[in-house]
């Protein structure tokens, strides 16, 4: 079955290219900040930071899955 026609195989291929976009914005990226009193980096929700973490876990573990990989 080719990418086009095998919906498992395109949603890998775009997850491994948001996964580069992510590598290149982070190589790109300036310095943080320092933390302010022991915390977070101004600017950052610690929080939400933790929420997208955990969709990032449960989409990696989804697609796992349907390829039949362990986590």
């Amino acid at each position: 079955m080719s990418e086009a026609t095998d919906p498992v195989a395109a949603a890998a291929a775009r997850l491994e290219a948001a996964v580069q976009r992510l590598s290149r914005a982070a190589a790109a990226r300036p310095a943080p900040a320092p933390a302010i009193d022991g915390g977070s980096p101004p600017g950052v929700d610690p929080a939400a930071v933790a929420a997208l973490a955990e969709r990032l876990d449960t989409t990696i573990a989804r697609l796992r899955g349907v390829l039949g990989e362990e986590g």
